[in-house]
């Protein structure tokens, strides 16, 4: 299938698709999450067509750790990435947007939370869509498995060799693709900088995320994401959340998508978001 729109090259040897309608003075930035890219969540082109009445474009950005790049790449590299394309958005030559919002799906989650705690002056808004934990999600290898592997990547961390890959056993549980020391502890261990959404984290720890988030956001949480382990309860894990950010920023249309999977497959559950986006837009006068 094709889609219209515009590719920008937002920097020498990084592109960005804009759908149609483009050109709007108000832009989302779509980010994808592990093992995606351009045009592969399906949901994008549904929901750049519902916001055209609402003034708003969709860019979807192509980064460092699209597709099988995540594993030799990092949160940082990738917000430097989302930067890079915020300016250019805001340039003549990107279309001077007036309005810029992140919409992370996935891992894409991690970098908005990122993004918006390390350079949210620079946008206006966040959504963070699937903001599952990779650390908790079910990744089909047994206990000792795990721990070995673990162990491994936590040692080459130590001695130094954090950028160096890890084992092709590795690989085979990182959607077979090559993974770094580093990314595998960010990812998978207590404590990496990807652990931002485990429900084992503290309130203190929450604080200092959720908490510190000084741009309206809104979490929209597939009711049925498989990748979320059926230990914990989903509402539970909002309402901690919401319960350490700060009022004025979190949107009271938070919460669960009806129905939904992690890709928010089902016709109905992404009628749900886009209605919770709507209200969000509406609520925050974006």
């Amino acid at each position: 299938m094709s889609y219209p729109g515009t590719l920008h090259e937002y920097i020498k040897g990084k592109v960005a698709f804009e759908f149609c309608p483009s050109g709007s003075k108000k832009t989302i930035i779509f980010i994808g999450g592990l093992g995606d890219g351009l045009l592969t969540v399906p949901y994008v082109p549904l929901l750049a067509r519902h916001l055209e009445n609402k003034g708003w474009s969709v860019v979807q950005i192509q980064l460092s750790s699209s597709f099988k790049g995540f594993g030799i790449s990092s949160l940082d590299q990738d917000i430097k990435e989302i930067s890079a394309l915020v300016e250019y958005l805001r340039s003549n030559e990107g279309g001077s947007r007036e309005k810029i919002m992140l919409f992370g799906h996935s891992t894409g989650s991690q970098d908005t939370i990122h993004y918006l705690l390390n350079n949210g002056s620079t946008v206006d808004a966040g959504i963070l869509q699937a903001s599952v934990s990779d650390r908790e999600a079910p990744l089909e290898m047994d206990e000792q498995t795990k721990q070995r592997l673990d162990r491994k990547a936590k040692e080459m961390v130590a001695r130094g060799q954090k950028n160096e890959l890890l084992s092709a056993e590795h690989a085979k549980y990182s959607f077979n693709a090559p993974i770094t020391a580093y990314r595998w502890c960010s990812l998978f261990l207590p404590g990496g900088d990807d652990d931002y959404f485990s429900s084992d984290l503290t309130s203190d720890d929450l604080k200092s995320t959720f908490g510190q988030i000084t741009k309206p956001f809104l979490i929209a949480y597939g009711e049925k994401d498989e990748y979320t382990p059926t230990y914990v309860d989903k509402k539970k894990l909002l309402d901690a959340w919401k319960s350490c950010s700060n009022p004025e920023y979190w949107s009271k249309n938070s919460g669960l998508i009806e129905g939904a999977d992690h890709r928010v497959s089902p016709e109905a559950s992404r009628r749900c978001l886009f209605s919770m986006v709507d209200n969000f837009l509406e609520e925050f006068n974006l």
